[in-house]
């Protein structure tokens, strides 16, 4: 390994280090907001609404299809 890509590596580990640090205090302060609700709150919400779930939607034969298609062009596929 070249002193060049040391140096790379180690900025690209700097930099995730941050984003993980920036993440970590993003979850404590979500943490900290969802307790301060439950604690001052006459009527807490509920846990549906505290922590919603995404759900994805199921892809219809026809959108699957049309995705395939698309994906087939994209990486220079023919159809026959």
């Amino acid at each position: 390994m070249t002193p060049r890509e040391l140096d790379a590596m180690l900025e690209a580990r700097a930099e995730q280090a941050e984003v993980e640090d920036r993440q970590t205090r993003l979850k404590i302060y979500n943490l900290a907001a969802a307790v301060r609700t439950m604690i001052w709150a006459k009527n807490p919400p509920s846990y549906e609404r505290m922590f919603p779930e995404d759900r994805k939607n199921d892809m219809t034969d026809e959108e699957m299809y049309a995705q395939v298609r698309a994906l087939n062009a994209l990486f220079g596929g023919s159809e026959e």
